[in-house]
């Protein structure tokens, strides 16, 4: 692991492999060591390595406020463009344009990044991207979806002012995978979330309060997959349903049976998928069935 300067913050780095640049970006709450399961299908899959095969080199920082990365230096208010600011200076040290990889926060932090610099890249791929505010200007069921997850961030803010963690805790891991997921889980996750809770509360902060309206996305001429599960939340899938009319350059991917957390509960379809759309091969499936 490495460690980089971007912003007044150090931001840890996780690589693997060698040969085309695949940048992942983690969701709210996790860290680079989400794709393990991932990484490993992609390497080994069936695009990969071989004479006629692609190889890899996967690398997944760590946002501010996660794993071994610094928190947010406080100097003023936190943007999904300072997060994309990672992007851009990996973009600079690899010399070359990458592929980029975002699921959930990390989906809203690549999607600004590619609108701020869609010449640093070569693909784009959003997994279930929680670019909450692209519903805005919607339909009175996309504002009903607005505040509803609205509503899951203030309940996080809330419990990081009163230091009541585990509730705010549970009510969001709980909304996003079902009731009953947060007492599933080891004591160790519980204790590894409220460590983390102040950076999910601006996570929730910079997604619901982003201003880039919806049109920006129509600008936006890299080849880009929405990858999204038959089993996830209404909001999910209709950030990705705007997504995908906006877009000029757009394909629609499912992975049956998942839900929003699909690349730890499907790590090889969704490695599969990204390994078709960074090799152009995404034509020959449309679904994962």
């Amino acid at each position: 692991m490495k460690t980089m300067q971007i912003g007044g913050t150090a931001v840890a780095v996780r690589e693997f492999g060698e040969g085309t640049p695949v940048v992942l970006l983690h969701c709210t709450g996790s860290c680079g060591n989400q794709w393990r399961a991932m990484a490993e299908a992609l390497l080994a899959g069936p695009l990969a390595g071989g004479p006629n095969g692609r190889s890899y080199r996967l690398i997944m920082p760590d946002l501010r406020g996660y794993g071994a990365s610094e928190t947010w230096s406080g100097n003023g208010p936190m943007r999904l463009a300072d997060d994309a600011a990672i992007v851009h200076a990996l973009a600079d040290q690899i010399g070359e344009p990458l592929h980029l990889v975002g699921h959930s926060y990390g989906g809203a932090v690549a999607l600004t990044a590619a609108l701020h610099a869609p010449e640093a890249l070569s693909s784009l791929t959003l997994i279930e991207p929680a670019a909450f505010f692209l519903l805005r200007g919607g339909s009175a069921s996309d504002h009903a979806l607005f505040v509803e997850i609205a509503s899951v961030g203030e309940r996080i803010a809330k419990g990081l002012v009163s230091g009541d963690y585990r509730p705010a805790l549970e009510h969001f891991v709980d909304y996003w995978s079902g009731r009953g997921t947060w007492k599933s889980l080891a004591p160790q996750a519980h204790d590894m979330l409220c460590r983390r809770i102040a950076a999910i509360a601006l996570n929730f902060a910079t997604t619901t309060g982003e201003t880039t309206p919806l049109e920006a996305a129509a600008r936006l001429k890299l080849p880009t997959l929405l990858l999204t599960g038959t089993r996830t939340k209404p909001i999910a899938r209709r950030v990705v349903e705007r997504l995908m009319w906006t877009l000029p350059n757009a394909t629609l991917r499912e992975i049956e049976g998942a839900g929003h957390m699909l690349p730890l509960t499907h790590p090889s379809p969704v490695a599969y998928a990204v390994g078709d759309h960074v090799t152009g091969r995404e034509d020959a499936v449309v679904h994962f069935l």
